[in-house]
């Protein structure tokens, strides 16, 4: 487990019909020439799939979509390219990131504050079936490293994990926190 490089991230929306697909291609391909601290390259449109991405953003380092698999839209954060420290710093790293784009949308200025996310659901998928069994062995392994990134995500709240087992899925952790912590809040949180 410790190999695990492929992190996963996803914050729901609190409203689906808060961002489309459209102004998330708009949005996207506006962050291009304005992230210093990342490499992104192009934004493709693949709202024409039922259940997936619908506007990728692609990066060097991670992509970033408007995800709607299992017909839960939010924002999927995809690391792609080996991050530095153990696996709970990777991890930590992942929600750091995937919670700035997170915010970068809310206070997207043409969106007028219309979108909100979900800061106590989040989903964990290590995007890695060689490393990342979807098996209570990977289950636990994963757990362990993660535990201290949730208890600063979540600043000691109590929050629930749950895997889902079906042998199609790569190993998958959904936590669930009843927080009232907005994704600022959290980004707060994981500096601390």
């Amino acid at each position: 487990m410790e190999a695990l490089q492929r992190i996963n991230v996803k914050f729901y929306l609190e409203d689906p019909e808060s961002l489309s697909a459209q102004e998330a291609f708009r949005i996207f391909n506006s962050w291009i020439p304005t992230t210093p601290d990342e490499v992104l390259i192009d934004v493709a449109d693949y709202s024409h799939v039922a259940a997936g991405p619908l506007t990728l953003l692609v990066g060097h380092e991670a992509n970033y979509s408007l995800d709607n698999h299992s017909a839960e839209l939010g924002l999927l954060y995809s690391r792609k390219q080996p991050a530095a420290g153990d696996l709970t710093k990777r991890l930590a790293s992942a929600f750091k990131a995937a919670l700035t784009a997170c915010q970068r949308l809310e206070d997207e200025p043409s969106l007028a504050g219309k979108v909100k996310f979900r800061s106590g659901d989040v989903l964990l998928v290590a995007n890695d079936r060689l490393n990342a069994a979807n098996d209570e062995v990977g289950e636990n392994a994963l757990r362990a490293a993660l535990g201290p990134v949730l208890a600063q995500l979540f600043a000691g709240a109590e929050y629930a994990v749950e895997r889902d087992p079906a042998p199609q899925l790569r190993l998958n952790l959904r936590m669930r926190c009843q927080t009232d912590a907005d994704t600022a809040t959290l980004l707060g949180n994981l500096a601390a």
